[in-house]
């Protein structure tokens, strides 16, 4: 919610939405792939947005949405996922989910919508979007790690990183310099996103 604003006085029309069993939005059960199913469909139906501003495991979805297609001028990627693999086994660690119980899970989502899980990382697609692309992730993210930040970055060819402190996986969709800096990329008036590296205790490193 803290993106539209500052986009709002940039001058932007800013669609907003929930995705399948999240939100308010209505079911039980989904998928990486229904979000990049859906993010098109609203896509469609608002007439081809020029940027997007996604977060974690929905820049994934974001990412593999364009790998089919969707066209967007700019994505402000926030904590984004490089391994999905990798994040799945994270979750399971933090719900105590077996091993053995994860990889049937991840065999019974990767039948059901007939795509492998390594197809969906962003760091497979990104070499062939086109997008220009700001990646914002936190040194100190506990549940996305700060290095899969820096991969997404490395793989999108032409994209800008740029690192915080101390607003771990969540905060960081809340800071006012985040926001700011998202709203001047996708203005294209700061392609390095000057506004919130003022704050950070090092130069963010750009790709």
């Amino acid at each position: 919610r803290a993106f539209a604003f500052p986009l709002l006085a940039a001058g932007y029309r800013v669609i907003g939405f929930d995705q399948p069993a999240h939100g308010i939005s209505e079911g039980r059960l989904t998928g990486l792939p229904d979000f990049a199913d859906v993010l098109s469909e609203v896509s469609w139906h608002h007439g081809r947005p020029e940027a997007i501003v996604a977060h974690s495991v929905g820049a994934a979805a974001a990412a593999f949405a364009m790998s089919r297609g969707l066209a967007f001028r700019r994505a402000v990627l926030i904590s984004p996922p490089s391994d999905v693999v990798g994040y799945s086994r994270r979750f399971a660690r933090w719900h105590w989910i077996p091993e053995p119980v994860r990889t049937s899970m991840q065999a019974a989502i990767e039948e059901r919508y007939g795509v492998r899980w390594e197809d969906l990382e962003i760091r497979r697609v990104a070499p062939r979007l086109t997008a220009d692309a700001l990646v914002i992730h936190d040194r100190g993210d506990r549940v996305v790690p700060v290095r899969q930040g820096v991969r997404v970055a490395s793989a999108w060819r032409g994209a800008r990183l740029l690192l915080t402190e101390g607003l771990g996986h969540g905060r960081i969709l809340r800071d006012p310099d985040v926001t700011r800096a998202a709203a001047d990329f996708i203005a294209g008036r700061s392609s390095v996103a000057s506004v919130a590296a003022a704050a950070l205790p090092q130069p963010a490193p750009l790709y």
